[in-house]
């Protein structure tokens, strides 16, 4: 049984010893709903006070019914709860000699009920029971007051700095399959402010890795992710920009440098280079993520140390060291055009890419806050998704699920995005 605080607050500060329950059933899956109650039994209904119960999947279902609440002894709480650890139940008789039964019930008996008792410390304790004619007994079922406005993320707030990071705005370039698993992964942690910037639209063959519906094909992805993430939690705060990431870079530039981190998911090489100099210039903090050699390879690339390389510092070495070239690959699209990759990226493993890019940016958050635990082995993740013989380190993982951590190169003197920093702040 499901009742909102709205109705157990109303319940209790009604004053009357018991009432009638109006419930919304499923009775396919055993699930029962408070939407109602009446103060006594002959008193007007009390409706309307908590918008839960419509948004909840029973409010569309059909079938309705009528239980009993009352106030209850607090002896018959700590003999339901001592009878339910035991698997058991209490007979009748003595379930009515705990509540102000009324006679005028008579021999038949409500399937559901609902108590409350006051305990020693002044809390309100709530139990359901199943009150069975046939057997003469009452058992209890499970019961949960629900908070209908509480943050879906407040049973953590105990265990995980959610206040540390609900101030903390992320941009994320690009929310195709990568970055639609990241912001999922984002919000789970606790980041509540994101700006989603995309210019592509959802096409059928974006279904199989992309983390929105297939009602929305057409759209464009930046509108469908808002809607989707704010269905999750209505209020988290949200903006959609259908922005080019490299012919609109002048609206780039006062976000990001407003941001507390981006995270760049894009497809193609001027548009991560781009997402690197203005990050870079702004002195944000980036995080870049994408996956190599057909699926094979997820990399995560942390730019955020003013004191090492950026994104085409790091390129730049590794070419120089006879590693591969990553970024040839990332030019071409997946899908049917004249560019184009075979569907070689399996949807769980960028969204083990898209989750692992939003770890790394939480805890270089958190770690900027103090957060120790929180500290990365390096700034350079290699993870193993389909692991290939033959590739130049550090992408020579051997194995599925292994990672590989090395850190950046120093910022290059030919470098001109660290160039520019160096300049800014040679001029500051």
């Amino acid at each position: 049984m499901l009742l909102p605080r709205t109705y157990a607050e109303r319940i209790i500060a009604s004053g009357r010893p018991m009432g009638i329950l109006d419930l919304h059933c499923d009775l396919k899956d055993y699930v029962f709903v408070v939407g109602g109650f009446t103060r006594g039994l002959k008193d007007g209904g009390v409706h309307g006070l908590s918008d839960w119960p419509k948004q909840h999947y029973s409010g569309s279902v059909p079938a309705e019914s009528r239980g009993l609440w009352f106030r209850a002894d607090v002896a018959l709480h700590y003999a339901g709860t001592e009878g339910a650890r035991r698997s058991g139940m209490l007979r009748l008789d003595d379930f009515k000699a705990g509540v102000d039964w009324p006679i005028s019930l008579g021999r038949t008996h409500p399937t559901l009920v609902l108590t409350y008792t006051t305990l020693e410390n002044g809390d309100h304790d709530w139990l359901a029971w199943y009150i069975s004619d046939e057997q003469q007994s009452a058992k209890v079922i499970m019961v949960s007051v629900v908070d209908e406005q509480t943050p879906r993320l407040a049973p953590l707030a105990e265990h995980w700095p959610l206040r540390e990071l609900a101030d903390e705005h992320v941009v994320v370039l690009g929310v195709g399959s990568i970055g639609s698993h990241a912001c999922d992964a984002l919000l789970e942690y606790g980041i509540r402010r994101l700006t989603l910037v995309d210019t592509d639209r959802l096409l059928p063959h974006n279904f199989a890795r992309h983390r929105s519906h297939p009602r929305d094909t057409g759209r464009h992805k930046v509108f469908s992710e808002r809607d989707r993430l704010l269905d999750w939690d209505p209020g988290l705060d949200i903006d959609a920009l259908n922005v080019d990431v490299i012919y609109e870079a002048d609206v780039l530039r006062p976000l990001i440098a407003e941001a507390s981190l981006v995270v760049v998911a894009l497809d193609g090489v001027s548009a991560r280079r781009v997402a690197n100099h203005v990050a870079r210039r702004a002195r944000t903090p980036a995080v870049f993520a994408c996956v190599l050699e057909n699926g094979a390879i997820g990399e995560i690339v942390r730019v955020a140390s003013p004191r090492l390389g950026c994104l085409h510092c790091l390129r730049q070495h590794l070419r120089e060291h006879g590693g591969m070239e990553p970024e040839a690959t990332l030019d071409r699209d997946y899908g049917t055009g004249t560019r184009h990759l075979p569907m070689t990226a399996v949807g769980g493993d960028l969204g083990l890419t898209g989750q692992f890019a939003a770890k790394v940016t939480v805890a270089t958050l958190l770690t900027a806050k103090g957060y120790a635990d929180q500290s990365l082995p390096g700034d350079h993740a290699v993870l193993g998704l389909r692991p290939v013989p033959g590739v130049a380190e550090p992408f020579d993982v051997a194995h599925a699920g292994e990672i590989k951590w090395s850190g950046m190169p120093e910022a290059r003197a030919d470098c001109p995005t660290c160039n520019e920093v160096e300049a800014v702040s040679v001029a500051a």
